[in-house]
């Protein structure tokens, strides 16, 4: 403690450098990681909510049978499943078309999976009746669509009819006898899931519909949707699935398969950031390194006077040691509480730095989320303190060397 602070000061100059180093470090990694993790938890959740667990499709028709599928499901451990139609389409809004996926299900299937009665928007009814379609709120502000309002929906299959292409090439109108229609839907409700793109391209609709829309028999589906009790642990369900159903006949995917190229990117970014901002702290831990043979020089003749009292090498090493370990772990305790300040005050911060710079620091449009989303995981503030503190330790080996094996004969005469 004595060797943290000059004989004139309270606190040295230097060491509070250091440890201010060390400190803002360990707070850059925690926010950084407790961000990443929360974009991954969320997105996870978000996926979840607006994605079944289980997705059993037809792999080269429809799926007419779904009965028989459900039973499997629930055989495999599925606590609900249902029958779904999901196919792009073009929205037709005036003069514009714009591709949308719509969703051909059961209303009375959707509200026991979802949180219906929280994403629906006042004034507006999830029954899904026939000719009736409750769409996403962001698709509905783009489009300036409000409840009440009329949509024209138009399918690839539709179109295809009326579409005949010539064996030597080129296209022509098909003289098919009869007028192809598009289907007209009335809005009845808005729903709002909190995820983006979810909210901007979704269109749910009858099933019966859906099945007209895209040329499908009637009580068919492209999907049918499981969901399970622990969405995160799936292997038991997967391989029952797998031995109960055909693969040649059907295609078993998971919500995690689907989405294997998103999670498994967040994965590698939150370690490469840790990989990457733990060369913060090594500045740091030079800074400490710095710091340490500064006072070894300072201290010579009390080294000197140490050693010739019959203190030895080990014991003078130890001292210095203690001291780079002691600068990380103050700064890392500091570290750790202005990383958990600023996590916790994360949307005040961003707020008041869009207020000052005019710009909006994090566009929904591009997240696919309301708000910054964080989560303070012990298992990495733990990682983090420790791997500071080793890295301020290790800074400090050099000068304790160099303590070490002052000649106290010399370090007196020369002092």
């Amino acid at each position: 403690m004595r060797y943290l602070k000059p004989r004139r000061n309270a606190v040295s100059v230097i060491t509070l450098i250091s440890i201010i180093g060390v400190m803002l470090g360990v707070a850059v990694m925690i926010v950084v990681l407790a961000v990443m993790t929360g974009f991954t938890d969320i997105m996870k959740n978000k996926l979840i909510q607006t994605q079944a667990h289980l997705h059993v499709s037809g792999i080269y028709f429809p799926i007419m049978d779904v009965g028989y599928v459900k039973d499997k499901l629930a055989q495999a451990g599925a606590r609900h499943s249902a029958p779904v139609i999901a196919q792009p389409a073009m929205l037709q809004n005036r003069r514009n078309f714009t591709p949308k996926l719509v969703l051909g299900v059961n209303a009375d299937d959707v509200r026991q999976v979802m949180d219906i009665k929280q994403a629906l928007q006042p004034g507006g009814r999830f029954e899904l009746n026939h000719g009736e379609a409750v769409v996403g709120s962001r698709l509905a502000a783009r489009q300036g669509l409000m409840i009440g309002d009329k949509i024209i929906l138009h399918s690839s299959a539709k179109l295809a009819e009326m579409i005949k292409v010539k064996p030597g090439g080129g296209v022509e109108l098909a003289n098919t006898g009869k007028l192809i229609l598009p289907t007209e839907l009335t809005i009845t409700g808005l729903v709002s899931f909190g995820k983006y793109d979810f909210d901007r391209d979704v269109i749910f609709v009858n099933l019966d519909d859906a099945a007209e829309l895209f040329n499908m028999p009637w009580g068919s589906a492209t999907t049918v949707y499981g969901w399970v009790k622990d969405p995160f642990d799936l292997t038991q369900e997967m391989a029952a699935l797998k031995t109960l159903l055909p693969s040649t006949t059907y295609r078993i995917e998971s919500w995690q398969s689907r989405n294997a190229q998103l999670l498994g990117v967040l994965a590698v970014e939150k370690n490469m950031m840790f990989f990457l901002l733990i060369f913060i702290v090594l500045v740091a831990a030079f800074s400490i390194a710095n710091t340490l043979i500064t006072s070894v020089y300072q201290k010579t003749r009390e080294i000197g006077l140490l050693k010739a009292l019959g203190i030895s090498p080990r014991q003078v090493m130890n001292i210095f040691l203690l001291q780079g370990m002691l600068v990380g772990v103050i700064g890392s305790t500091a570290g750790i509480i202005l990383g958990t300040l600023v996590v916790a005050l994360r949307m005040n911060i961003l707020h008041a730095v869009s207020r000052v710079t005019g710009q909006t620091l994090f566009p929904p449009e591009m997240y696919f989320f309301n708000e910054l989303p964080a989560h303070i995981v012990p298992s990495d503030v733990t990682i983090v303190a420790i791997s500071a503190v080793v890295l301020c330790t290790a800074g400090a080996i050099v000068p304790a060397l160099r303590a070490a094996k002052l000649d106290p004969a010399r370090a007196l005469r020369y002092e």
